[in-house]
């Protein structure tokens, strides 16, 4: 055999977790360098033999441990604060419980949640910031499910009142594309604030006309509407890859932000006398 399920790869983790709790950051690097984390093991020409995978997967789980130690400021390791742990024992219990006898996934009212948890003590060792998922009707039962499951003694929340959730987002194909939606929008705000702001006062005289439309034309397609099969912008067929084509007709886009950019990036030119004017 030459694949590890995922019981295999969860087993692995769970004595390499037993293997380093509570050693210090340091004598976890030790293990790491010992199962040559720290050498490249380029491409594979063969298909790897199983001790081979468990032996990657040791060096990936120890690299990702001393990775979240350092980056978070543990002294020693805690299995109970690591989130990742906690992810992948909740995947494997959701496997179990289809395999129990809900083969056909949760109940279709039931609705899946990401719950993001902030850590209200500094002096508390866990992360500062902790992901989780749950189902639930609404967003209230989903979070009182994942308070049940990761609050108290041994749990990855500790305490009751150690983390306080400060997110929860639905996770469906549509909330997903409202949320990329509404990320996209807020980002182009914020650029075409900052663009009005910075030219303000310093707008280039005259500026070429032409330029300035291919300029806008060229924002609007490359960060306004970067996907031409996606949002307000359709270009035709063959004016998918930002107009560089000589066939007809000549199609050109704009756009407030893609205007403010190009207004921004010749005033740029212009305070370092390169801007083109009408001549």
């Amino acid at each position: 055999m030459n694949s590890l399920s995922f019981e295999m790869r969860l087993q692995a983790r769970e004595e390499i977790h037993r293997e380093v709790a509570g050693l210090t950051a340091d004598q976890v690097h030790e293990r790491l360098v010992a199962a040559g984390g720290l050498e490249g093991h380029g491409d594979q020409t063969k298909p790897l033999s199983t001790e081979e995978r468990l032996a990657a997967v040791r060096r990936n789980e120890l690299g990702r441990i001393w990775n979240l130690m350092t980056g978070e400021g543990w002294e020693t390791y805690s299995p109970e604060h690591d989130p990742d742990a906690h992810r992948w024992h909740q995947a494997q219990r959701e496997g179990q419980e289809r395999e129990s006898g809900a083969a056909s996934g949760p109940d279709p009212e039931l609705i899946r949640y990401r719950i993001v948890a902030q850590r209200t003590d500094p002096a508390h060792p866990g992360a500062a910031l902790l992901t989780n998922y749950a189902y639930g009707r609404s967003v209230e039962e989903a979070v009182a499910k994942a308070r049940k499951a990761l609050e108290g003694p041994g749990g990855l929340y500790g305490d009751q009142g150690m983390y306080r959730v400060v997110e929860v987002v639905e996770e469906s194909w549509d909330s997903e594309l409202r949320q990329q939606e509404e990320a996209r929008r807020r980002y182009l705000t914020i650029i075409l604030e900052a663009a009005i702001t910075t030219v303000r006062g310093r707008e280039p005289d005259d500026p070429d006309a032409d330029l300035l439309n291919r300029l806008d034309d060229f924002f609007t397609r490359a960060v306004v509407f970067p996907d031409p099969h996606n949002g307000g912008v359709h270009p035709r067929s063959h004016q998918a890859t930002f107009g560089w084509t000589s066939e007809p007709p000549g199609i050109e886009h704009a756009s407030d932000p893609g205007r403010a950019l190009a207004l921004f990036l010749l005033a740029y030119l212009d305070h370092h006398g390169l801007a083109r004017t009408e001549r």
